[in-house]
């Protein structure tokens, strides 16, 4: 079946006079001729019409014939009458449909989940299509878009039914009538926010949580027709849930970053002088060996060179310490330069009733960062202190030997 099917049934029953309508069957009277024929054979290959027909001659029954006949043209000159036998409505598929009315159309879930191509609606002698739609069929297509929601979003299925588990079950069929075609609804949100990937599985779960909230007080059988013709209502909701949603959902992604960075930037700041913690031990060490080796001596003996050495030695352990320790300086304050430009760019995303924890963990930031600066400069000065013990004591050692 395509659509030039649908246009020669739509014509064949135009045609027709003395309708009688039994079952699924409809027959009528229609001109006899050879293109009746040709367009009979193409019903029938497609099962729309019956193989078999009466023929009549100035109102009086003649024959019966078949589409497979071979007639030559004594049959059209011998009559002028058909009566036909044409299917009311289509048997299923997947693209164009023939029925009386739209409540034909949704009565079967199939062509709710997937919307044909085009319908013939025999009541209104009418086709709509994609080509050509009217209201209605744009609103059976938004229908059929809400039908697909359920399906993807419910847990389960039994027979008609579509459930949804959401504390207590909540059961939904497909059952409307032509109703619902009437109503505005709008589906462009629902596909806005499903293409975004990050949220899909959130989005279900906002859905499942909206359509428990709007339908669980309501019959089974009129779940469905309620929720489409409230759409817009249900719609609203859904929205105010994703934006909380999102609000959250931000908040929540912009705390695990900055907490993240949180502990990083603690470490950063311990490590600038953790690493240059072990060489600090090495002054006392050195200063308690110059102190333990310098002796009293003439300036022209040996023991006054060894004691101008091992105070120049102390002297050169200093100054590599203090660079060491003046270089983390630089390391500290472009550490404290990296946080300070990523806490302001977390904040410009938050509330500013969500800044506080944001500000607490800044602040506790700045106090490590001042710890650590005053320990590298207590150390510096200590480093300095410890080069002047030297040198009072290599100067004690030389002074006692000048008369």
């Amino acid at each position: 079946m395509n659509i030039d099917t649908l246009n020669l049934y739509k014509n064949i029953s135009e045609s027709m006079t003395d309708v009688v309508i039994s079952g699924n069957d409809v027959s009528g009277m229609v001109e006899f001729n050879k293109e009746l024929i040709s367009n009979l054979r193409k019903l029938e290959a497609v099962e729309l019409s019956s193989a078999t027909f009466d023929v009549y001659n100035g109102g009086v029954y003649a024959d019966a014939l078949t589409v497979s006949d071979d007639l030559k043209p004594k049959h059209f000159e011998a009559y002028d009458k058909a009566k036909i036998e044409i299917s009311k409505q289509s048997r299923q598929h997947p693209e164009y449909f023939i029925c009386e009315d739209w409540n034909d159309l949704l009565a079967y879930p199939t062509y709710l989940l997937s919307p044909v191509t085009a319908v013939y609606l025999s009541k209104r002698n009418e086709i709509v299509s994609l080509d050509k739609p009217n209201q209605s069929f744009q609103a059976y297509l938004a229908i059929s878009r809400i039908c697909d929601l359920i399906d993807k979003v419910s847990h389960t299925k039994i027979a008609d039914d579509y459930i949804i588990l959401c504390g207590q079950p909540l059961k939904i069929n497909f059952k409307l009538n032509e109703d619902a075609l009437s109503s505005d609804i709008n589906t462009q949100f629902l596909d806005e926010l499903l293409e975004r990937d990050q949220h899909k599985e959130a989005m279900y779960s906002l859905i499942r949580e909206s359509l428990y909230s709007f339908l669980s007080g309501l019959d089974k059988n009129t779940r469905f027709q309620h929720l489409l013709t409230h759409f817009n209502a249900f719609a609203s909701k859904l929205l105010v849930s994703y934006e909380q949603f999102v609000r959250n959902y931000s908040f929540d992604k912009v705390r695990r970053e900055y907490q993240e960075k949180t502990t990083e930037y603690i470490g950063k700041i311990n490590k600038t002088y953790d690493d240059v913690a072990a060489k600090t031990l090495s002054i006392p060490l050195g200063v308690w060996f110059a102190v333990s080796q310098i002796q009293t001596g003439d300036i022209d003996s040996f023991e006054f060179l060894k004691n101008i050495v091992y105070c120049f030695m102390i002297l050169f352990l200093v100054i590599v310490v203090c660079f060491s320790l003046w270089g983390q300086f630089s390391l500290l304050g472009s550490t404290k330069n990296e946080y300070k430009e990523l806490f302001t760019r977390l904040k410009s995303e938050l509330d500013n009733d969500q800044e506080k924890e944001l500000d607490t963990l800044e602040k506790k930031l700045d106090n490590r960062n001042t710890i650590v600066w005053n320990k590298l400069a207590s150390t510096i000065i200590f480093a300095i202190f410890m080069l002047s013990v030297t040198v009072f004591v290599t100067y004690q050692a030389v002074g006692s030997t000048i008369p």
